[in-house]
C-alpha cells in the first residue's frame, strides 16, 4: 500500500460533511488530530489516514503497530460546543458496535472484546482508541468551549508477519495474503461512514441505541474471564455483558462488580492478553 486516495475514502464513507487528508507517514494520526489548533467554533468531522504510524498507540499506553500494506491506521475528530458538561463517556461501545456491524460485511465472525478490541476467532483484529481535548473558554464568553472527541482505529486487512511481534495472537480482516485493489479506502471510508454517525446518535441519545448492537457481536458474554494489571490476576469471574453505562458486568465469587474501561484489562481465563 504505497499511497492513500482521500477521494476514495470519502465516497466510501458517503459522508459530505467528511474532510479527509491523507499521509504517507506521520508519528499517530490521532496525535495530530489532538494537537490541532481550535477554531472559533467547532469544525466539520475531519479523517486522518496514514500508510504508515511510527509512534501509533493503543489503550493504556500501548504501542499499536501497523505493518505497511498490511494495515490501515487512521483517527476521525468530531467537535462540539459544550458548557460544564463532563467528557462523554462510553463512546467507545457506540464505535465499536458501529465498526464490528461494518467489518462483519467481510468477516461475519467478526466479535467484541470489551472495552475496545474486535476480534476473530479470540485474534484482534482491530483496536479503537477514544480521547478527548477541550479548548479554552474565551475570555467573557458564555458560549462554554469546544469539544474535541478523537477516534483513532487501527484495523488488520492481513494477518501480521510473523516477525512483526504484538504480543498477543491477531488476525486479519481478509484471509489470505492478497488485498482486493483499494481495499485501505474501502475499509476506512466504509468505517468512517458509520462511525460519524454514530458518535453523533450517542451524543443525542446516549448509550441505549447500541447495546443490542454490542451484544450480538460479545466476545465475552457468559464466558469466564480474569481481570489483570499487567501480570498480576486481580479478579475472575463470568462476564455478563454490558450495563446500561457501559460498564462490563462481572460475576465473582464475592459478587457482582461492574468494570469500566480505564481501568484494568481483561481476558478469557487461560488466553494471553
Amino acid at each position: 500500500m504505497s499511497a492513500l486516495d482521500p477521494e476514495l475514502i470519502r465516497a466510501a464513507a458517503g459522508c459530505a460533511s467528511l474532510g479527509v487528508e491523507t499521509v504517507e507517514e506521520t508519528a499517530s494520526t490521532s496525535q495530530a488530530l489532538m494537537d490541532a489548533s481550535f477554531g472559533r467554533s467547532p469544525g466539520a468531522p475531519r479523517l486522518l489516514a496514514a500508510v504508515r504510524q511510527t509512534a501509533g498507540r493503543g489503550r493504556r499506553g500501548r504501542a499499536w503497530l501497523s505493518p505497511e500494506g498490511r494495515s490501515v491506521a487512521f483517527s476521525i475528530a468530531l467537535e462540539r460546543r459544550v458548557l460544564s458538561d463532563p467528557p462523554p463517556t462510553a463512546v467507545s461501545v457506540a464505535v465499536g458496535a458501529a465498526a464490528a456491524s461494518v467489518l462483519s460485511r467481510w468477516a461475519p465472525d467478526v466479535r467484541l472484546k470489551w472495552p475496545n478490541d474486535l476480534q476473530r476467532d479470540g485474534r484482534k483484529l482491530a483496536g479503537i482508541l477514544v480521547e478527548s481535548r477541550r479548548s479554552a473558554p474565551a475570555a467573557g464568553a458564555r458560549g462554554g468551549t469546544i469539544e474535541r472527541i478523537v477516534v483513532g482505529i487501527g484495523v488488520n486487512l492481513l494477518a501480521p508477519p510473523k516477525s512483526c511481534a504484538i504480543g498477543q495472537p491477531a488476525c486479519g480482516l481478509i484471509d489470505g495474503e492478497a488485498l482486493p485493489a483499494q481495499a485501505g479506502e474501502t475499509v476506512i471510508g466504509a468505517l468512517a461512514g458509520a462511525v460519524v454517525p454514530a458518535i453523533d446518535r450517542f451524543l443525542a441519545e446516549g448509550l441505549g441505541p447500541f447495546v443490542e448492537a454490542w451484544r450480538r457481536f460479545d466476545a465475552l458474554d457468559g464466558r469466564p474471564v480474569v481481570l489483570v494489571d499487567g501480570e498480576r490476576v486481580l479478579a475472575s469471574g463470568r462476564a455478563l455483558g454490558l450495563d446500561d453505562s457501559g460498564g462490563l458486568r462481572l460475576q465473582t465469587a464475592d459478587g457482582m462488580r461492574v468494570l469500566h474501561s480505564g481501568e484494568v484489562s481483561l481476558r478469557l481465563r487461560g488466553a494471553a492478553d
